[in-house]
């Protein structure tokens, strides 16, 4: 057991429970259970990989590939009944009585588990769905166990009917020293990856296989992209093409691998930078000029020479990516808007965005708070935390047509959560939804431009 969980880091609780839980062959397996926790916390795997150490028949059911009632009942019963097992299933009714004939010819006492991954899905297919997996041991003589998992908690999935509840285990985010543990792992991996793309000598190739080197680099990674992204996966892609700028002077011979403090130099302003493009996973074929959304930033121009070759494919990137995004035509005014009221003060929205906002006298001192130096824009301060209502007035205002509140414009608002643009709660309520926009300024710019719409315009640090 000790062995297993070591194969599985910084779950052994949840390890420990499903253990205890699915018990021996020889024993009734739960009812049901929920697994749940945010995307990338390792439900999946912890399931799947116990499935497989106990050798139970089980049988994985992917929600988004199963979208149909029908797909889903024929996938279960191949799964159990084996592949020359085909029978003609459309209703629960069906399932229950295949499943009945099978248990004619299989011992009572054998575990059968199904796994509904991304189980979020069936709020949206039959009512009586869910509720009548989460009983489905009642209504065979099977000893079968069903395992819901979904990034929602229990309570998202509402039920007209009293229902048996399932068992639920919770996993929670990795903190600060897990996401270390477990991507300092994969250190050979990262390794193997630059040394495939450089040629190095045998000394220059021990300095980089060195832990020591790659620990250094996790702290300065995690320092930075902790707070913003939880996502294990997310942040191991974003670790390998960071970790390969960080060891480009060491490879060009210009810092030495001990030399912390010019390695920090090195590798924090392209930290900084590369969190535009979290989340986006684009290719960096093509170059382009250094982006206009720091060209004030007289910090940024200082170290934008010595880092402009790096950074100017990505910028490049994120502004073609932008262009081709398929979003609906009021999203991107939704977009347009969160990012107007992350990077805008609330107190200026009307003298930004009201036509008879009567003269404002420009006292001395805002003037030369002003004139200050440009590290203090907004613009390069991060995103600010809006509520729904600043967000659907900003909306009204930048947008020319009159345009009523409707079910699918907020749906919209939801979907921009989805694809992760904007940070926030993807359910709807005006006294205590907050959002806060992630995308980039050349981003924005790059969709503002598809429905020509001047985001410079109505940003307050370039008034």
């Amino acid at each position: 057991m000790e062995e297993f969980c070591a194969k599985i880091p910084c779950r052994k609780a949840q390890l420990n429970e499903l253990f205890n839980l699915l018990g021996d062959h020889d024993e009734p397996l739960p009812c049901s259970l929920f697994l749940s926790g945010n995307m990338g916390t390792g439900k999946s795997l912890c399931i799947e990989s116990i499935l497989q150490f106990l050798c139970y028949k089980h049988v994985i059911i992917d929600c988004i590939e199963c979208y149909s009632s029908k797909i889903m009942f024929e996938t279960i019963l191949s799964g159990v009944g084996g592949d020359d097992f085909h029978v003609k299933c459309e209703t629960m009714l069906d399932l229950t009585n295949a499943l009945n004939r099978l248990a004619e010819d299989a011992s009572r006492y054998e575990p059968i588990i199904l796994v509904f991954d991304r189980a979020e899905r069936l709020r949206s297919m039959d009512q009586n769905l869910m509720c009548t997996l989460l009983r489905l041991r009642e209504l065979c003589n099977l000893n079968i166990c069903t395992i819901f998992v979904t990034h929602l908690i229990y309570d998202n999935f509402n039920f007209k009917m009293g229902v048996r509840e399932p068992i639920t285990i919770y996993f929670s985010n990795y903190n600060k020293e897990e996401l270390f543990k477990i991507i300092f792992l994969h250190q050979k991996s990262f390794v193997h990856h630059i040394l495939s793309n450089h040629n190095v000598d045998d000394e220059l190739k021990s300095e980089l296989e060195k832990p020591e080197l790659f620990a250094n680099f996790l702290n300065a990674f995690l320092s930075v992209f902790y707070r913003p992204c939880r996502d294990i996966i997310e942040l191991q892609h974003m670790a390998k093409v960071n970790f390969a700028k960080y060891c480009e002077p060491i490879i060009k011979c210009e810092i030495q691998a001990q030399d912390l403090t010019k390695l920090w130099r090195h590798i924090s302003p392209i930290l900084k930078t590369s969190l535009e493009l979290l989340y986006l996973r684009i290719s960096t074929e093509k170059g382009s000029k250094q982006s206009p959304g720091k060209e004030n930033s007289e910090s940024y121009v200082s170290q934008g020479c010595k880092f402009e070759n790096m950074l100017k494919e990505e910028l490049m990137s994120t502004k073609t990516f932008a262009q081709s995004f398929e979003l609906p035509y009021y999203a991107k005014f939704l977009l347009i808007a969160a990012y107007l009221a992350s990077y805008n003060p609330p107190k200026e929205d009307k003298r930004l965005f009201m036509k008879n906002h009567g003269k404002q006298r420009k006292r001395q001192q805002q003037v030369k708070a002003k004139a200050k130096i440009s590290e203090k824009l907004n613009t390069q301060l991060g995103p600010k935390v809006f509520t729904l209502d600043r967000l659907l007035a900003i909306f009204y205002a930048i947008l020319e047509e009159k345009l009523g509140l409707t079910s699918n414009l907020l749906a919209q608002i939801a979907t921009l959560v989805e694809l992760k643009l904007i940070a926030g709660s993807k359910e709807i309520d005006l006294d205590v939804s907050k959002y806060k926009c992630i995308v980039g300024y050349d981003f924005i710019t790059a969709v503002a431009q598809t429905v020509g719409f001047n985001v410079r315009k109505y940003l307050y640090d370039f008034i």
